[in-house]
C-alpha cells in the first residue's frame, strides 16, 4: 500500500514539473520606474495630513499594480517622497472605496502586522537589490509602526532608531506620513548624488489585495524595484550608545546540608550592559557584559512526537541583533550557547557589495566564534563564506568551514553549499544542491544532500549524520479577489535517504493543503507517511480555523491520527486568542496519545495599560510540571524600560522568585 502511494505521488509531482508552462501564463511586470529625489527646506508636520507645503508640486508615486493579477490595483495609492539633511519624509494617500471596512488592530510598535491594512516604504540605499540591504518601514491606519533595518537590529527604540509615523482614516481611504532619520540608516558615504532602490507596497485586508508601485510579483523579485535618482545623503555621524541594566530581588536557592537539601530564600543583585559603537558609518561593534538571559521569555518546546531533537527558536537580543548578517541556516543554532559571561559582535558593510559579521562569546567553560562574509555578485547572485569554532577545556576544538552560492535567472534558481568540520582526527563534510522554479502559481524544488558520519558541528542543528539523499517538492498556490475562496495552497513532496552503509534511513512523502475563504475561515488537510529506519508512519491531519487572519481574535482546532513509529497515535490541538479593551488572552493546547498520554497547555494573559506598559502572565501546564510567572513591564519604547517579575519565565516549575530589572539607554 505504501509503495503504491509512493509511485502515485512521484508520478503526480513529475507530471506537475513537466507541465510547468501549461499551468498558467505568467508575465510578471518588470517595468522599472524612476522617481527624482527632491530636497526640501520645508519640513512637514507628521500628523497624517498632506496639506504641508513640501507635498505640493512634487513628483508622485502612482500606478500601483496588484501583484497576483498583474492588473492595476482596484484601489490606487499615491505616494510622495522628499528629504533634507535630517530625514526622509514619506506621504501616502491610500484610496479605499469602502473606508468603513478598513481594518486596523495593532497598537504596539515593532509588532508585525497580520490580518489588517498596512502600507510599506522600502529603501535599498546601496542599490544592490539584495534583501540583506533592504530597509522597510510599515504603518497601519492607527499610525502604529514597524521597521526592519537592513542589518536587523534589536527592538529597543534607541537602538533601532526613533522615527515617526502618523495616520488617519478619511472619507475616501486613509493617509500616512513618515519621517525616517538618516542617522538610523546605513547608506553610501558619498559627495555626489547617487541612485537608490525604492518601492511602496500596500495590503488591503478586506480583499486580500497586495499592490506595488513597481510590481515585484508574488515571488518578490527585488531587482524590479524602482529607482530614487539623484539623491545626496548627508555625511553619516558615528555614535556610541550604552545600554546598562540593574537587577535586584529575592529568589529561592537550593542549600545542601549533610546529604539533605532544602530550598532557602536568597537575595540577588547583578548588573551588566550592552554597548554599540559605529566603527564606520556602515560597521557596528556590539559588546555585552554579564548578559541577562534568565528573564527573557523563551519559546516553549512542544510535545509533538519527533524522531530527532526538536528545534526551538531563540529570543535573546544579543543573538538576534544583526541577525540578517549572521544567518547561516542550521549551521548556527544559537541555543547551543547556554552560558555566557560576555560577548562581542562586529557586523556591517566593508564595501557596497560586501558584508561581514563576526561573533564571539566567552564563558569559563566554553568559548565560541563565528565569522560570515557575503559577496553580492549581481542583483540575483551571491556567495557566502563562514567559519565557526567551539572550544571547551575538556574537548578538542570543533571548527567548521562553509562556502555556499546562489544564482537566479528569471524564475529559475540554483544554490549549493559545502561544509567541512574538524575535531581532533575527525574531518567530516556535508553538502547540498538545490534547483528551484519560483513561478506565480507553481513552485518546485529538486534537491540532494550528503552528511558524512564524522561531521561534527557543536554550534549547529544537525540531528542526524551519515546520510545521502534527496527529494522533490511541488506547490500550487493562487488567490482570488472575489468569490467564496480567497486563497489556496496545495503541495506535495518526497524525500529519500540512505545511510553510508546502504541501509534505508528515510522514505517520506507528504501532501499538504490550506484553503482560506473571504469570510476568514480556514481548512487544512494533509497526509504524511513512509518509513524511518525500521519504523513505518502514516499520519492524517485536518484543521479548522475561524477569523484565521485576525491575530487578536481567532480560534482553530486540529486533529492528527494514524501511526508513528509502529504505534497508533492521536493528537488534538487548538489555539484560542481573544482581545478586547486592552485585555488579551491566548490559550494553546495539545493532547497526544501515543506511547504514553502527554498534554501541554499554555495560557497567556496580558493587559495593556498603554502600548508600552503592560501586565502579563504565562502559565505552562504539562504532564510533569506546572510553571507560571507574572510580569509588569514597560518596554520597546524610548526611555527607561523596567520589569517586575514574579516567578521564572523559563523554569520547569514555579519558583518563588521576585526580581526587578531596570534598563536605560545612553
Amino acid at each position: 500500500m505504501i509503495k503504491t502511494r509512493y509511485l502515485y505521488m512521484i508520478t503526480l509531482i513529475i507530471t506537475l514539473i513537466l507541465n510547468i508552462h501549461t499551468i498558467a501564463a505568467e508575465n510578471t511586470q518588470t517595468v522599472k520606474k524612476d522617481l527624482l529625489a527632491i530636497k526640501t527646506e520645508k519640513t512637514p508636520t507628521i500628523d497624517g495630513n498632506l496639506n504641508d507645503p513640501c507635498w505640493q508640486d512634487v513628483p508622485q508615486v502612482i500606478g500601483f499594480t496588484d501583484q497576483r493579477t498583474e492588473k492595476p490595483a482596484k484601489n490606487q495609492t499615491i505616494g510622495r517622497i522628499v528629504y533634507n539633511d535630517e530625514a526622509i519624509y514619506v506621504g501616502i494617500y491610500l484610496y479605499d472605496d469602502m473606508p468603513e471596512t478598513i481594518v486596523a488592530r495593532q497598537e504596539k510598535d515593532q509588532s508585525r502586522f497580520s490580518g489588517e491594512d498596512w502600507v510599506s516604504f522600502s529603501l535599498d540605499p546601496f542599490h544592490t537589490h539584495q534583501f540583506s540591504d533592504r530597509n522597510f518601514f510599515m504603518a497601519n491606519p492607527l499610525g502604529t509602526k514597524f521597521a526592519h533595518l537592513a542589518t536587523g537590529r534589536a527592538e529597543k527604540s534607541e537602538w533601532i532608531g526613533i522615527w515617526k509615523a502618523a495616520a488617519q482614516i478619511v472619507e475616501d481611504g486613509w493617509v500616512v506620513e513618515m519621517a525616517i532619520p538618516w542617522q538610523m540608516l546605513d547608506y553610501p558615504d558619498t559627495k555626489e548624488p547617487v541612485r537608490m532602490g525604492i518601492n511602496l507596497d500596500r495590503f488591503q485586508q478586506r480583499t486580500g489585495e497586495r499592490s506595488w508601485w513597481c510590481n515585484l510579483g508574488v515571488q518578490e523579485f527585488r531587482e524590479n524595484d524602482g529607482h530614487w535618482i539623484d539623491v545626496l545623503p548627508p555625511p553619516r555621524k558615528r555614535d556610541i550608545k550604552f545600554l546598562p541594566y540593574l537587577i535586584g530581588g529575592i529568589s529561592e536557592k537550593e542549600d545542601s546540608v549533610e546529604a539533605t537539601s532544602q530550598l532557602q530564600r536568597g537575595y540577588t543583585a547583578r548588573a551588566g550592559g550592552d554597548i554599540r559603537y559605529e566603527v564606520t558609518p556602515q560597521l557596528r561593534l556590539i559588546g555585552t557584559a554579564n548578559p541577562d538571559f534568565d528573564n527573557i521569555e523563551q519559546d516553549v518546546e512542544g510535545i509533538d512526537f519527533s524522531y530527532s531533537e526538536r528545534y526551538v527558536g531563540d529570543r535573546r537580543p544579543f543573538f538576534s541583533e544583526g541577525g540578517n548578517v549572521y544567518h547561516l541556516g542550521n549551521l548556527f543554532y544559537s541555543r547551543r550557547i547556554m552560558d555566557m559571561d560576555g560577548g562581542i559582535k562586529l557586523y556591517g558593510k566593508v564595501a557596497k557589495n560586501t558584508s561581514v559579521g563576526t561573533l564571539g562569546t566567552y564563558h569559563r567553560n566554553n568559548q565560541n566564534f563565528l565569522l560570515r562574509a557575503k559577496q553580492s555578485i549581481t542583483a540575483t547572485s551571491h556567495i557566502i563564506a563562514g567559519f565557526l569554532s567551539h572550544h571547551r577545556p575538556d574537548m578538542d576544538i570543533n571548527s567548521v568551514g562553509h562556502l555556499s552560492g546562489k544564482v537566479r535567472h528569471s524564475k529559475f534558481s540554483a544554490e549549493s553549499s559545502f561544509t567541512q568540520s574538524w575535531e581532533g582526527e575527525s574531518d567530516g563534510r556535508t553538502g547540498d544542491v538545490n534547483l528551484k522554479y519560483n513561478g506565480s502559481l507553481f513552485q518546485s524544488t529538486l534537491f540532494g544532500y550528503f552528511v558524512d558520519p564524522d561531521f561534527v558541528n557543536n554550534l549547529g542543528y544537525r540531528p542526524f549524520t551519515g546520510l545521502r539523499g534527496g527529494g522533490v517538492e511541488g506547490i500550487l498556490s493562487n488567490e482570488w479577489r472575489h468569490g467564496l475562496i480567497r486563497s489556496i495552497f496545495v503541495g506535495a513532496n518526497v524525500i529519500a535517504s540512505n545511510t553510508y552503509d546502504g541501509d534505508i534511513f528515510q522514505r517520506d512523502m507528504a501532501v499538504f493543503s490550506n484553503f482560506l475563504t473571504h469570510s476568514d475561515y480556514s481548512l487544512n488537510l494533509g497526509w504524511f507517511g513512509g518509513q524511518f529506519q525500521e519504523f513505518t508512519d502514516s499520519l492524517f491531519t485536518i484543521g479548522l480555523g475561524a477569523r484565521a487572519s485576525d491575530r487578536f481574535n481567532n480560534i482553530n482546532v486540529s486533529y492528527q491520527g494514524g501511526e508513528r513509529a509502529d504505534k497508533r497515535i492521536h493528537s488534538i490541538s487548538g489555539n484560542l486568542n481573544l482581545h478586547s479593551y486592552g485585555f488579551s488572552v491566548g490559550l494553546s493546547s495539545n493532547i497526544q496519545w501515543h506511547f504514553e498520554r502527554l498534554y501541554q497547555h499554555i495560557l497567556t494573559l496580558t493587559y495593556d495599560f498603554t502600548p508600552a506598559l503592560s501586565l502579563g502572565s504565562r502559565i505552562i501546564w504539562q504532564a510533569d510540571f506546572v510553571n507560571y510567572y507574572f510580569a509588569l513591564r514597560r518596554s520597546g519604547y524610548a526611555g527607561m524600560d523596567f520589569f517586575i517579575i514574579l516567578g521564572d519565565p523559563n523554569a520547569s516549575e514555579f519558583k518563588q522568585r521576585l526580581v526587578a530589572k531596570v534598563i536605560r539607554a545612553f
